[in-house]
């Protein structure tokens, strides 16, 4: 838990030091048109290294065959789940268009709203598929362990700046902080709306599946954080444990690639809600890419709302007396 929260400090100082930078008179005064492209070449560079990290690890290979069905079934009902509840958050109780914006909002932003139509487009998401394919393809057949052995480090360091850049363009827009006070308490609903979401999905589809209702919630209370839920879920049952890891690889790789595809067809705030808890940080490069600085916000505070509710909603689910 203590790794959990020296990281959220250090994505946070990131972003506001970032944001420090960019509104700074001499900074948000210079052009700088390299620096949209130098963020999606950042961003695919550790896409690729995320990828070929995944395609070197020999338990993630192995486990597709016995686990993946289950695992893609809880994947997949759990950020469904997720979608639909925030989309009826969004329209039906907080009254806000697409783009994340009430109507209020709407008018003063109206200058800009052909902009942010235009931010999206299926060539990030067929770059990011490439990108993930290519990299678990290298990590598993072309790259030695001597490369892939420091992955982990490459994507650490080039989340960090990425998190970085993310804050200057948030700096560079000067709107950062009224962006803070407009989006209110509103960024509290939508990691809420996504836990009723994944819960209530997941759980019909354990029905259906061999493990069950209580275990298809439990395998999919990781919202995608892989490293934590399988810990907290291996005394309980080795089986969960290995679905669950499986399951939330998926969530995070699915959801780099949904994102651009669910902010263009249904709204910027449901493809907040598609990461879980690596809206916060891995996945939060491409909300911002695939949506509006505007976003960073709500997918900062979605990502950390449920990744500090992992450890908690994970021994309260196994804890059920059914």
């Amino acid at each position: 838990m203590s790794g959990t929260l020296t990281n959220l400090v250090i994505y946070l100082a990131l972003v506001v030091l970032g944001a420090f930078i960019g509104s700074r008179p001499g900074v948000r005064s210079r052009p700088m048109p390299w620096l949209g492209r130098f963020q999606t070449a950042a961003l695919l560079l550790l896409i690729f290294t995320l990828g070929a990290e995944l395609g070197a690890n020999e338990e993630i290979v192995s486990s597709l065959g016995s686990i993946g069905l289950n695992a893609f079934a809880i994947t997949i009902t759990s950020m469904i789940g997720s979608m639909l509840a925030v989309h009826a958050l969004r329209k039906y109780i907080l009254k806000m268009d697409a783009f994340g914006r009430t109507a209020q909002e709407a008018q003063a932003e109206e200058a800009q709203a052909s902009h942010e139509k235009a931010h999206v487009d299926h060539s990030l998401t067929v770059l990011i598929v490439a990108a993930v394919v290519l990299g678990m393809l290298g990590g598993y057949f072309v790259l030695p362990d001597s490369v892939t052995a420091h992955c982990g480090t490459v994507i650490n360091f080039g989340l960090y700046l990425l998190l970085l850049l993310v804050g200057v363009d948030m700096g560079r827009q000067g709107t950062m902080l009224q962006d803070v006070k407009a989006a209110g308490f509103r960024v509290l609903l939508v990691p809420l709306a996504v836990m009723v979401g994944t819960f209530a999905m997941t759980a019909l589809a354990g029905i259906f599946l061999p493990l069950g209702p209580k275990d298809c919630v439990a395998a999919s209370a990781g919202f995608g954080w892989y490293s934590l839920a399988p810990t907290l879920l291996a005394p309980y049952s080795l089986t969960v444990s290995a679905t669950a890891f499986l399951s939330n690889i998926m969530h995070e790789l699915f959801s780099i690639v949904a994102v651009p595809v669910a902010a263009k067809k249904l709204g910027y705030i449901e493809a907040v809600a598609l990461p879980g808890a690596t809206a916060m940080d891995t996945v939060l490069p491409v909300v911002v890419s695939a949506t509006c600085d505007r976003m960073a916000i709500y997918s900062f505070a979605s990502g950390v709302i449920l990744s500090l509710s992992v450890p908690v909603l994970i021994p309260a689910i196994i804890a059920l007396p059914f």
